[in-house]
Formats: C-alpha cells, sequence, structure tokens
C-alpha cells in the first residue's frame, strides 16, 4: 500500500521496512532504498513538515512506471480473459471499474454506506462563438451531447463544419467547434485522457482542486469546479483562476444554468486564441433559447 501510495504523488515517511524480504530489483525494493525513513527519536511535527514542505508529486514518478504494464487497462484485460476462460463473447459496451467513493467526513459514522454516486456521462460540446465587440458582449452558443463513445450523434470536423447564416444586422458566428468535458469521477476513467476540460464540482477547496486537476490530467487544457448554482471556477493554462458567475437580469433575476456550460463558453474562447482579459465586460451565454448574461472575474497565477 506504501508502494502505491508513492506512485500516485503522496508523501511518504517509511517508519518501518522488510527490506530482506524483497528482491532487491524489485519496485517496492526500491521505494525502499530512496524513500525518507522516520527518525523515531526525534520530534515527528519538523519531519513531517520537512517532507511536506519538500515533496513533490513526481518524486516517484519512476516507480509509477513500473506499477502497472497497462495502465487503466486493466477492467478490459480481466474482462477478456474471464469470458475466454467460460467461452463466452464479451460485451458490446467498453469494460471499466466503477470509481471507489470518496470517504466520508464530519459526523458521518465509519460504518454508514455512501449514497450511490450519480453517473457522470461524459459530453461532446458544440460551440459557436459571436464576437460582437465593442458594440455589445462576446457571445458563445453552446450545445452538449451525451457522448457514450457511439451511437448516432458523430462531432463533425470543427475546420469543415459550416455555421448557419446570420439573422439580419449580426455578425457572422465562426465555424462549430467540438470539445470534451469529463466530470473527474466519471465511472469509466479511460476516458479521462480525451477531456480537454475537466469537471468537478462541491469541492471543499475548489481552486486546489483545480491545480492539481491540472497536474493529474496534463493532457487537458482547462479545469472547472462547480462552486454554487451559479458559479464556476476554472484553472486556465497559464494558471490564473477565472471565476464565471450568472448576472442578474432586467427583472433582477438571475437566468441560471449548469455552470458547467459556462466553462464550456470560456474554453470555447480561449480555443479560437482570444484573450481573457476581453471577457472583463462580461460574457453571454446561449443554450437552447436561453440567455445566460456572466460576470467575468480573473486572478492572475501566483
Amino acid at each position: 500500500m506504501t508502494y502505491y501510495a508513492a506512485a500516485i504523488g503522496t508523501p511518504v515517511l517509511l517508519g518501518a521496512f522488510p527490506a530482506q524480504d524483497l528482491d532487491p530489483a524489485s519496485p517496492v525494493a526500491e521505494l525502499g532504498r530512496t524513500a525518507p525513513r522516520l527518525r523515531p527519536y526525534e520530534p515527528l511535527l519538523p519531519q513531517l513538515d520537512k517532507l511536506l514542505t519538500g515533496h513533490h508529486p513526481d518524486r516517484y514518478a519512476q516507480l509509477s512506471a513500473l506499477a502497472s504494464s497497462a495502465p487503466g487497462a486493466s477492467a478490459g484485460l480481466l474482462r477478456r480473459t474471464f469470458y475466454g476462460l467460460i467461452g463466452l463473447s464479451e460485451p458490446s459496451p467498453p469494460a471499466y471499474l466503477p470509481r471507489l467513493l470518496a470517504p466520508a467526513h464530519g459526523g458521518e459514522p465509519t460504518a454508514a454506506v455512501p449514497p450511490a454516486t450519480p453517473l457522470r456521462t461524459p459530453l461532446q460540446v458544440l460551440t459557436q462563438l459571436h464576437d460582437r465587440r465593442p458594440a455589445a458582449q462576446p457571445e458563445i452558443t453552446v450545445t452538449r451531447y451525451a457522448d457514450v463513445g457511439s451511437g448516432p450523434y458523430t462531432p463533425s470536423d470543427p475546420s469543415t463544419t459550416a455555421s448557419p447564416p446570420a439573422p439580419t444586422g449580426q455578425t457572422t458566428p465562426q465555424v462549430v467547434a467540438s470539445h470534451t468535458a469529463i466530470h473527474e469521477d466519471a465511472p469509466d476513467s479511460t476516458r479521462l485522457p480525451l477531456a480537454d476540460l475537466v469537471l468537478h464540482d462541491s469541492q471543499p477547496e475548489p481552486a486546489v482542486w483545480t491545480q492539481e486537476a491540472m497536474r493529474r490530467h496534463r493532457h487537458c487544457a482547462m479545469a472547472a469546479c462547480v462552486t454554487a448554482p451559479d458559479t464556476c471556477l476554472v484553472r486556465v493554462p497559464d494558471g490564473s483562476l477565472v471565476t464565471l458567475t450568472a448576472a442578474s437580469g432586467p427583472d433582477g433575476r438571475r437566468d441560471r444554468c449548469d455552470p458547467a456550460v459556462y466553462a464550456s463558453a470560456l474554453y470555447a474562447w480561449y480555443e479560437r486564441g482570444k484573450p481573457f482579459e476581453d471577457l472583463l465586460d462580461g460574457l453571454t451565454v446561449v443554450t437552447g433559447d436561453a440567455t445566460h448574461h456572466l460576470r467575468v472575474t480573473i486572478i492572475p497565477p501566483d
């Protein structure tokens, strides 16, 4: 378990290690030679402070590479083996292992059975951008589809998809572009490497989560956390944090939708090479026949 913890980037301080029971050439034995040791007769807190301050998540990257010859593929390999042993054909849907639920915190009894996690379906997102500055805020149309990996919907090549004619007096929209947005807790974790935008919700420290998510999923361009029914916090490629919040309409009420839609609109803006600072006067997002006006704030990277 200590080896697996080190392999996923957890700080490790060895209190004991059975080196004599291990093959010296094994990856676990290598951990015993490289990980720092607890000094039992010295104060504990300074040792822990030093461990956490000096730790880098990639410290044991060479051990991570040796943990599995097929990272993320065990579900498919095992299912193929099991069905082969019993002489049956495999089911057509992709094989995956459901994610474990996070441990309960607070006053929950440890023996309590946690509630089932709702299905987090990967999303294929189509966007169209209308840049009407300086006369009006930029407007981005967002359309999302459940991406189950097969079926009648196939995303079009953004470079060849034509846009519908613009109404009289409006600017012509750019071509339709496509990106993939996936919740980090999607049951099929093998889809995460396809994500352009990684999503989450209700994290106790959303800014910290976005930073860690960008480290864990280096292939993605953005990590977005829904922090309220009308707000989304997005970590963008330069490390800045962008907050997107529904603004009040003429009647004083906020026209809310899933704030993850706001993050997809921001991704569309970034994908076109537009500077985020150009959104500080506001952004309009269109979903179906509804229009959502957003306030945009930016916190530069530390």
